[in-house]
């Protein structure tokens, strides 16, 4: 049977406490946008924003840029120039958000994880004036991860916050010293969650967390005091060449159980500023950003949408658009295209005027360029 929408919201909110580290003993806590992220993958955007949107004619398009893992063009022609992603507009009182970057600094590594554990997902998020952490790159090591959504099972983290300050960090842990930095352990409590933070250099935080993990205090420690700088970047396996006006990449991340194997998701938003009173401001300590428009966009070997749909052709290419009739999927917006080689491209997204039209071009000018993924199961 199928769940009712406040079921589905629920659940989600289950999700994002089961799977975020103990809040109220670290508070330098993964962002609210990571959580959203996860909520939007496992339940399809269900829940929040739904807004119906106007499904336009089919109108011919040019070929998708899609590359085979030696970098070769797999299509001739080539897609039309579109507009870059832009930051969204926002009054003076509600400070605009920057996308997140292409290539994100790597910063710190640890040279020693539990035997076992590899690499499989690293996740980027932009800023969000609202929080203070600044932008984050999480990277993750688990046991195995298969090749579509990733959030499941037992994983370590280290989420690297850098722009935040020393003063942030929550000190209601056990004092301990990680390589000469102050920092503080939290053990689980009964919930197999436990973490290290610390301050290792200016407007720098280290999060150390295992969820769904019975570790010894010893084991996360020494993770911990094996971390060291790393001067390398990351980026995604795909870009995105044009976003409807005010429309920004918020999120991405890139996950699977070898290089070949890849899975990249794109999340993005479309925000609003929202006034709040100087009491309201006080009182909650709410974003004056929200999201208007919601939008996620993966490549990979499986795709979440339903099956069936209405059969058309992307940029030469195979796709569908799926129709969901449940009542927290029924004002999502779908289209899901063949690249070929076993890839797809799934787009799933509403609210803020989004259209079909927005999704066809949004694919028409996706360019998928697997490189730099020899990390992945290492």
């Amino acid at each position: 049977m199928t769940r009712d929408i406040e079921e589905l919201i629920r659940a989600a909110q289950e999700l994002r406490a089961d799977q975020a580290p103990p809040a109220e003993r670290v508070r330098a806590a993964l962002p609210r946008r990571t959580a959203q992220v996860k909520k939007q993958r496992r339940y399809g955007l269900g829940g929040a924003i739904v807004a119906a949107a106007a499904v336009t004619a089919a109108i011919a398009v040019p070929s998708l840029a899609v590359r085979d893992d030696t970098g070769v063009a797999a299509t001739v022609q080539p897609a039309a120039p579109g507009t870059a992603p832009a930051t969204a507009s926002a009054s003076p009182a509600a400070p605009a958000q920057e996308p997140v970057a292409a290539e994100v600094d790597l910063g710190f590594k640890p040279t020693w994880v539990p035997s076992g554990f590899a690499e499989h997902i690293r996740t980027a998020s932009a800023a969000d004036p609202g929080n203070g952490f600044g932008p984050v790159l999480r990277r993750v090591w688990k046991q195995n991860v298969g090749i579509g959504d990733p959030w499941t099972g037992a994983e370590l983290s280290l989420s690297v916050f850098s722009e935040m300050a020393g003063a942030d960090v929550d000190r209601s842990g056990q004092p301990i010293d990680v390589n000469g930095a102050q920092g503080y352990y939290s053990p689980a409590q009964n919930d197999r969650k436990s973490s290290v933070i610390w301050h290792p250099a200016q407007n720098t935080v280290l999060l150390l967390s295992a969820s769904k993990l019975d570790i010894s205090r010893n084991d996360l420690l020494r993770m911990a005091r094996s971390v060291r700088p790393d001067t390398g970047v990351t980026g995604v396996p795909a870009r995105l060449n044009w976003l409807p006006d005010g429309w920004i990449i918020t999120g991405t991340t890139v996950s699977g159980p070898s290089p070949s194997q890849w899975r990249a998701e794109f999340s993005t938003v479309r925000n609003q500023p929202v006034t709040y009173s100087e009491k309201q401001q006080k009182e909650t300590k709410k974003d004056r950003l929200q999201a208007a428009g919601q939008l996620s966009v993966v490549v990979g070997l499986t795709t979440d949408a339903p099956p069936g749909g209405t059969e058309l052709t992307v940029g030469g290419r195979p796709a569908r658009i799926p129709v969901r009739s449940d009542e927290a999927g029924r004002g999502l917006l779908y289209l899901v295209v063949d690249l070929g080689g076993g890839r797809l491209l799934t787009l799933v997204g509403s609210g803020a005027g989004l259209t079909v039209d927005d999704l066809r071009r949004i694919a028409e000018q996706t360019v998928v360029e697997p490189a730099g993924l020899d990390w992945l199961g290492r």
